[in-house]
């Protein structure tokens, strides 16, 4: 059976509709924070995306508006921006922000399983460098279930083809987030055997995309793109 990859960013852009500006009257600079997009996974993605020619599925809509990498029993699927909002909004919210991305995706996956392929999903994330006042000391996270063994020996290929380019780089499994979270991949899962899907994401440290980094940034994305490519030639061997 061969492999077949599917890119997503869930946090791609700080987007507000137009109808619904007047909810971030008082918010307007928590939207440019990593609360309101993933910093510089756009550009991540877009760069992963062109080196695999692979065509990204984006949202580019804010997470504060309702957040697509969340489950509908979450209590963070909505912000404290919209949560509040009377159900009628909500649902509004919902069927045209929430439900087309997640259903694309499926339909998606739907299309690689009939035709005889497994889809390995891979989400595009960043992270926050700090945290409760705390350093995260990652530089790279991969995440995945540990208890599915072709997951877990996807991201340990990836994270050595990774370490091949840039020894230096702090490469974490499960960090700085579990794979088994709350998220869009823990729900994929739930749609779909071992055989037929794999559920990864890579979380990258937001401190790359400073201004004062560019260099390093842009060798990053390379780095990353090419050793996913890289890992995929050897996973389909």
């Amino acid at each position: 059976m061969g492999a077949q990859l599917i890119i997503t960013c869930e946090h791609a852009g700080n987007e507000v509709p137009e109808e619904f500006r007047h909810l971030f009257d008082h918010g307007s600079e928590i939207l440019k924070t990593h609360r309101g997009i993933d910093i510089g996974a756009l550009e991540l993605t877009n760069t992963i995306s062109a080196m695999l020619e692979k065509e990204p599925y984006l949202n580019t809509v804010t997470r504060l508006l309702v957040d697509l990498n969340r489950s509908t029993q979450s209590p963070n699927l909505f912000s404290e921006f919209t949560r509040e909002q009377p159900l009628h909004v909500r649902e509004k919210i919902f069927k045209e922000y929430y439900q087309p991305h997640r259903k694309k995706i499926k339909e998606k996956i739907d299309q690689v399983i009939i035709n005889g392929e497994q889809a390995i999903h891979v989400g595009i994330h960043t992270f926050t460098p700090v945290w409760e006042n705390e350093e995260r000391e990652v530089d790279v996270g991969f995440l995945f279930d540990p208890r599915n063994k072709a997951e877990q020996h996807f991201c340990y290929l990836w994270r050595t083809e990774l370490s091949k380019r840039s020894a230096e780089l702090r490469l974490k499994m499960n960090e700085p987030y579990r794979g088994t979270m709350d998220g869009f991949t823990t729900y994929l899962r739930r749609q779909y055997s071992d055989n037929n899907y794999l559920g990864l994401e890579i979380e990258v440290n937001q401190r790359f995309s400073k201004s004062s980094l560019e260099e390093e940034w842009q060798q990053l994305q390379e780095y990353i793109g090419e050793s996913l490519q890289a890992t995929v030639r050897i996973f389909n061997s």
